[in-house]
Parts: structure tokens; C-alpha cells; sequence
């Protein structure tokens, strides 16, 4: 589990540090400071976002055959 968190952090930072970067990029190439960095940031984060919920959906899916244990019953009778 502590691993498919890491994955799943990895994704999102990476996707944001990617978008930053390429902003930062055009922003210096283009003399625009700092409006394509914004954009690219904006667009990083969406891109994460997007794969996190990819690969958590695909892990979702491998693993709905593994039994994680009964169901906890609440009892009402408190």
C-alpha cells in the first residue's frame, strides 16, 4: 500500500514539476515572465491529476479480486 501512495506522488509532483518547467522555459524563450509558468503550472497539476486517477483506477482494478477481509458490522444496540 505505502508503495502505490509513493507511485501515486510521484505522478502528481512530476506532472507539476514537468508543466513548471516548460513554462519557465517559454516564459525566458518568449520574454512573457511569468504567464506561460502559470499556465504550464495549471496545466501540469490537470495533468497529474488525470493520471493519478488513471493508475488509481487501474490499480482499483487489479486488485478487486484480493478478499480484504468481512465486512465490520455496526451494532446499533449502543
Amino acid at each position: 500500500m505505502l508503495g502505490m501512495a509513493w507511485r501515486l506522488s510521484t505522478e502528481l509532483i512530476v506532472s507539476v514539476l514537468v508543466g513548471t518547467g516548460l513554462g519557465y522555459g517559454l516564459d525566458k524563450l518568449l520574454g512573457t515572465n511569468p504567464w506561460i509558468l502559470l499556465v504550464g503550472m495549471g496545466f501540469g497539476f490537470a495533468a497529474g491529476i488525470k493520471s493519478v486517477l488513471r493508475t488509481a483506477e487501474r490499480m482499483d482494478a487489479e486488485s478487486a479480486d484480493i478478499p480484504l477481509g468481512e465486512d465490520i458490522g455496526f451494532d446499533d444496540e449502543d
